[in-house]
């Protein structure tokens, strides 16, 4: 039937086929009915299917609830279903989760001009998170109303992350989760506990694996081969820098002038960039120095250090890892793998195990303090960073 007017429905009386169990039923369009009863009443009704099943929902009678206002709320209803929401257990003025989200972001982005004179993360961790969020969450989860939001659908999407192969990124996925479900909280829109309490621990278990590298006598002919390589003069100094300093590959590739100490030649790393959550120090040789001096002297970028301007975006990891296996040593050899060649050598040469295990920012063990200082042993660790650089400008010269 054509749509509904005024004048039509108070012309509309029962029908002969009225029963008091089987009403006569006029379609508006949208699932919106007018129901006509034995009795005359004439009474609003949005019939929909959710998930396959038929449901009905009475607004209420005619002339109270208007052919107007029946048709707005039929059409708020259907916009809920497709958002995946169930109207009838939607809350008036349902908060989405989307929603929740991207003022979430917002209120972290060191680059929103209301976040001018505020401190928030550093813009790498906010990429990095606002890249998950994008990909692996909000397809999931913005259009959904946050309170009808699961822990099983916040499982399912670690385990599609995890399935690729990326425990991290699964952990962090949940992390970030619950992370915007406090701030709903905090901002009064959302009034339970996070669905995401005890899920990382629902997550498989992850064998120890241990990334791909050389043996410290290999790695000569290694620095030989990315000097003499095609690749771009960045990415060369890079494996330089990543070989000098021996920090993870994303801290290096996120590096920001800022966090430059020039006068004390050290590299302070924000606790918000670090795996283990705390602040770090790297001591910088003259030669790690001269790198950044370089660098700094193209005037690349005016945050990042490691700045691809073909990208527009830091280095990627893709960047290093397409080099070495553009040079053979692909499953030989990572980005990652300098720290391993550092730590097995410096081992070797009798340094102290717990200066190594702090430069390398490694996670306390129960033989080492769990009182963390990042600059414990710092003037220990800058001649361990020094005599380091030595060792490898012996290497490059030909004398080791």
């Amino acid at each position: 039937m054509g749509k509904l007017t005024d004048t039509t429905i108070k012309k509309l009386k029962p029908t002969d086929k009225c029963t008091p169990n089987r009403p006569d039923k006029y379609s508006d369009g949208n699932g919106l009915q007018l129901w006509v009863r034995l009795t005359g009443a004439k009474t609003w009704v949005v019939a929909y299917r959710f998930y396959g099943k038929q449901t009905n929902i009475t607004l209420g009678k005619y002339p109270t609830i208007s052919l107007k206002q029946a048709r707005l709320q039929a059409i708020e209803m259907q916009e809920k279903i497709r958002q995946g929401i169930d109207p009838k257990q939607a809350k008036p003025n349902a908060v989405l989760f989307g929603d929740a989200a991207t003022a979430y972001h917002t209120d972290r982005n060191p680059n929103h001009p209301a976040n001018k004179n505020r401190h928030t993360v550093v813009n790498g961790t906010y990429q990095r998170d606002h890249n998950q969020y994008n990909n692996d969450i909000a397809p999931r989860l913005a259009h959904l109303d946050i309170n009808a939001i699961t822990p099983a659908m916040i499982l399912d999407i670690a385990n599609a992350i995890e399935s690729r192969g990326a425990y991290d990124m699964a952990k962090r996925a949940i992390r970030q989760i619950g992370a915007i479900f406090r701030y709903a909280r905090d901002k009064g829109i959302y009034h339970n506990l996070p669905p995401t309490d005890g899920l990382a621990k629902r997550l498989s278990k992850r064998k120890q694996t241990h990334f791909a590298r050389l043996d410290f006598g290999q790695l000569p002919r290694l620095l030989h081969d990315i000097e003499r390589s095609k690749c771009n003069i960045l990415t060369k100094l890079a494996f330089k820098f990543i070989c000098l300093t021996f920090v993870r590959t994303i801290e290096m590739r996120f590096m920001t002038w800022q966090e430059i100490d020039w006068d004390n030649a050290l590299w302070r790393i924000p606790a918000e960039r670090m795996k283990m959550s705390r602040p770090h120090i790297v001591p910088l040789s003259p030669q790690a120095i001269q790198i950044l001096q370089t660098i700094k002297s193209w005037g690349l970028h005016s945050e990042y250090v490691f700045y691809n301007t073909a990208s527009k975006a830091p280095i990627s990891e893709n960047a290093l890892t397409s080099a070495l296996k553009r040079l053979s040593y692909q499953g030989l050899m990572t980005g990652h793998g300098f720290r391993g060649i550092a730590s097995t050598k410096l081992h070797e040469l009798q340094y102290n195990h717990e200066a190594i295990e702090l430069q390398l920012a490694h996670a306390k063990s129960d033989k080492v303090s769990m009182a963390y200082n990042g600059a414990e042993y710092l003037p220990y660790r800058v001649q361990m960073m020094q005599d380091w650089a030595n060792l490898i400008d012996g290497l490059t010269d030909g004398q080791t």
